[in-house]
């Protein structure tokens, strides 16, 4: 299994962890207000159709962001592929929260939503990129020489 494969197969993984956060999210009722969906298709101009916003979000978190983690993941130089994950998930919620957030009408860090945005935000993402890094680290081993210092 290539390590870019391994890393759309672990985006996927991990977009259906945060997925089934946010869906919980909303059917609680917490933060309506907060919805990534909304944000993702405000910040892409598009109709506000739930359908287009989660295939978006899927087709995101799966393929873009896992091939990414799968190119980067050698480079972050944590002990553990869950470490990476995590890592890479503060990453990605600094560049929402700076670039995102701001482009999608949210402000910085979300506060134009909420306060409780960059949080909230950061939870999701943690969540996303330690199930990322973990099931990256379960799939089948790669030749990469630096694949050795995670196997402990």
């Amino acid at each position: 299994m290539t390590d870019v494969f391994k890393g759309i197969v672990a985006g996927g993984v991990a977009t259906a962890a945060i997925s089934g956060l946010m869906l919980i999210k909303s059917a609680a009722g917490i933060l309506p207000q907060l919805s990534l969906i909304h944000l993702l298709l405000a910040l892409l101009e598009a109709p506000k159709e739930q359908a287009l916003g989660w295939i978006l979000h899927v087709a995101f978190g799966s393929v873009i962001l896992g091939s990414l983690f799968a190119r980067i993941e050698p480079r972050l130089r944590a002990d553990t592929h869950t470490k990476d994950g995590i890592l890479f998930g503060v990453i990605l919620w600094l560049v929402m929260m700076l670039v995102f957030m701001p482009a999608a009408h949210g402000g910085y860090f979300g506060f134009q939503l909420t306060h409780l945005a960059p949080i909230a935000m950061l939870v999701l993402h943690v969540v996303y990129g330690a199930v990322l890094g973990w099931t990256y680290g379960k799939l089948s081993p790669t030749n990469d020489p630096l694949a050795k210092r995670h196997a402990a």
